[in-house]
């Protein structure tokens, strides 16, 4: 005869997915501060300043941490990341800025992925959403510069910015690559190869 208790299961499953989801919801948290970290690190160590602000390698870690955590956790990695940066490299006016752009970039990139946008597919995929990411932040860094320092200056910095998207691209791109081919894969919300990563 089963005496199973029916309240007691139910109690015990409950309690089971809210464990499952805590523990989710803590691994979801400590990988977005890693990318923080990561971006950060990308943004302030390995930069080229300029007159009125820097050129860095930090949008290829925000890339690259899109495709491991989605277009949402990406744009708080990004953003966070790269105007902590901004922050302690003495660049704070363009903090906000920064945050408001990287986030953008890493918002339009993730939605262009998720939904497959021009029913496009692996590579080309994610070569063309990250290209939308990087003229949405340039757009957005352009009207930054315009009313902070003038036409002239807005004008000036773009070739800095694409120089800055296209290399974050091709940079992510061999990161990405190469780490799909190790156990790392199973990390990746979006693959570049269009596979499931599950």
């Amino acid at each position: 005869m089963d005496h199973t208790d029916p309240l007691h299961e139910k109690r015990f499953n409950r309690n089971e997915d809210t464990r499952m989801k805590e523990t989710e919801r803590i691994k979801n948290l400590c990988e977005t501060a890693l990318f923080i970290a990561i971006v950060f690190l990308g943004v302030f160590i390995i930069k080229f300043p300029g007159p009125f602000g820097y050129m860095h390698i930090g949008d290829s870690m925000i890339f690259l941490s899109v495709l491991m955590l989605g277009g949402k956790r990406g744009a708080v990695a990004g953003g966070i990341g790269a105007a902590l940066a901004d922050i302690v490299s003495g660049y704070t006016i363009w903090a906000v800025p920064t945050l408001i752009c990287k986030a953008a970039m890493a918002l339009v990139m993730g939605a262009m992925i998720k939904h497959h946008a021009f029913g496009l597919n692996g590579r080309v995929l994610w070569i063309i959403s990250a290209v939308a990411g990087g003229l949405t932040q340039g757009v957005g860094y352009v009207i930054f510069w315009y009313f902070l320092f003038g036409k002239a200056a807005a004008i000036a910095a773009v070739p800095g910015l694409a120089f800055q998207a296209v290399s974050g691209i091709i940079i992510a791109f061999v990161i990405s690559e190469a780490l799909q081919k190790t156990s790392l894969r199973r990390h990746f919300i979006y693959s570049t190869d269009g596979k499931t990563t599950a």
